[in-house]
């Protein structure tokens, strides 16, 4: 085995190979390229105290007490570092109540609960308010008359409307679903809650002023040989008449399927059908009156009189 007696100093990865026993190279022995690196470079020893590296390097040893110059540091480092550093340690624990502090006082503070139309709640005296208001006392009004009228049977109470039993009462519901339809009519004549009047006869004849709805249909008119309600707009209508002239009886007929009839004239009296808005129900109530009378009698006597409206042109609209 080659044992030289001294080692080779120019071969750094060498310098700590040499046995016990032999003579430890002096500093002066040791060439100044080996003490004094010229570039920085990633070392992943330790190495001597005396020579710290000249250049800033990435190490990932345990550098020194106090740096010379700033590094890129993974360990934790000292309580009072020299220089500024990278750190990837959690930040102290100390400064987490101030910065918590800091936020919760330049954080806005939000409502509680659900605000609608803004801080401030809706004006009382808006349109809006004002006719939810007047619609209320409006409906509290009208369940107050339906509550002062004399007691009266359901349509299904009774089969026939005649001479004994002459009237009848809706309920809310069946005064607001869907259409009445009154089969076995030859004329009827109708008035709104404005006092428009109007009449039409089965054959197509009509007289005063037809009430339309928002939906663009007739509140009450024809509809082949039946008379037919809207019942979905009845706060709009005031009341109906209904005329019979034929042989055969008269009938109404409601969407749940509930009816009643009415007698065809007999001994020279003829029973003509009353059709009353009281409130949100509808009271259907039997007339008798003189076979003999027209159309025209028969509307003047329960007050009908007709209304025209004034004719429009294209170039009036």
């Amino acid at each position: 085995m080659n044992n030289p007696s001294a080692p080779r100093t120019d071969l750094p990865f060498l310098r700590r190979r040499i046995k016990p026993g032999m003579a430890q190279p002096t500093a002066s022995s040791v060439p100044a390229s080996a003490s004094a690196p010229a570039s920085p470079s990633l070392s992943l020893r330790q190495p001597a105290p005396a020579s710290p590296p000249a250049s800033p390097s990435l190490s990932l040893r345990q550098p020194a007490a106090t740096p010379a110059s700033p590094s890129l540091s993974l360990r934790q480092p000292s309580a009072a570092p020299a220089t500024p550093s990278l750190s990837l340690r959690p930040p102290a624990s100390a400064a987490q109540p101030a910065s918590s502090a800091a936020t919760s006082s330049t954080r806005p503070q939000r409502p509680s609960g659900l605000t609608l139309g803004g801080a401030a709640p809706a004006s009382s005296t808006s349109p809006r308010a004002k006719k939810l208001a007047a619609q209320r006392e409006k409906a509290k009004r009208e369940d107050h008359e339906v509550q002062l009228l004399f007691p009266a049977p359901g349509i299904r109470d009774i089969y026939e409307l005649n001479l004994v039993d002459r009237v009848l009462r809706l309920s809310p519901l069946e005064s607001s679903v869907g259409t009445l339809v009154v089969g076995g009519s030859t004329a009827v004549a109708w008035e709104d809650v404005r006092r428009v009047t109007g009449g039409q006869t089965v054959d197509g004849h009509k007289a005063g002023t037809p009430v339309m709805t928002k939906g663009n249909r007739e509140l009450v008119g024809y509809h082949g040989r039946d008379a037919l309600v809207s019942l979905r707009h009845v706060r709009e209508l005031r009341r109906a008449v209904f005329i019979n002239r034929s042989s055969s009886a008269m009938g109404v007929r409601l969407f749940s399927g509930e009816s009643v009839a009415l007698p065809p004239a007999a001994d020279g009296t003829q029973m003509v059908l009353l059709l009353h808005r009281i409130g949100n129900v509808l009271e259907l109530r039997a007339e008798p009156v003189p076979h003999d009378w027209s159309d025209l009698q028969i509307w003047q006597e329960f007050d009908f009189s007709m209304t025209h409206s004034a004719p429009t042109s294209a170039y009036g609209r």
